[in-house]
């Protein structure tokens, strides 16, 4: 476990790194200093799609569900990062912290952990950001989250537990969407040779 000097000193080396490495590192320093508080933080949003894709996917910031909003707020300042609108800004590491939610849209026990060299950070399970992906394409006709969820979906499309999928749909739209992506995974599928 890091104690906050050994955590500036952590992110202070992440200068100069790749984009992806400095947002995964800092969750994951983020994550242990919370978690020595009780305050688990769950990445969503474009990391998350980020991790799952294996960088195919490219985001700018760190999305946390948690709860304990004022704890993590001190924690970012003691690190370095600065309010700014609804985002924390570390100005050094150039890396952007934000937790729009404390309630997790998806199911806890679906939460995947990952190691992240002596640490770890939690991300929102597979079937819940193909979901959300899957509701802002539908809600905001958005042709970047259909393509990025439709993508997690052929990816993992083995892993998926389709019946949790189809039980969290809010409407025959989703529903119907979904089934289009669902249909077009299996034509892909097939066509490609073993």
């Amino acid at each position: 476990m890091l104690n906050i000097q050994e955590a500036n000193k952590a992110l202070t080396e992440l200068v100069g790194a790749a984009k992806f490495e400095r947002l995964l590192q800092t969750a994951a320093i983020i994550t242990d200093l919370l978690m020595q508080h009780g305050i688990k933080p769950i990445i969503v949003g474009g990391l998350s799609v980020e991790i799952y894709t294996l960088s195919g996917y490219s985001t700018e910031d760190i999305d946390f569900v948690l709860s304990g909003y004022d704890k993590t707020g001190e924690i970012l300042e003691q690190l370095g990062f600065q309010k700014l609108g609804k985002n924390w800004l570390h100005p050094t590491v150039g890396v952007s912290v934000e937790v729009p939610s404390n309630l997790l849209a998806g199911d806890y026990n679906k939460v995947t952990e990952l190691q992240v060299d002596d640490k770890r950070v939690y991300v929102i399970g597979l079937e819940d950001i193909v979901l959300d992906r899957l509701r802002k394409a539908v809600h905001w006709n958005s042709g970047r989250d259909r393509e990025w969820g439709y993508r997690l979906l052929l990816m993992y499309l083995e892993k998926l537990e389709l019946s949790y999928m189809a039980s969290q749909f809010e409407n025959d739209s989703e529903r119907a969407e979904f089934q289009i992506w669902l249909d077009e995974a299996a034509n892909e599928k097939n066509q490609k040779p073993e």
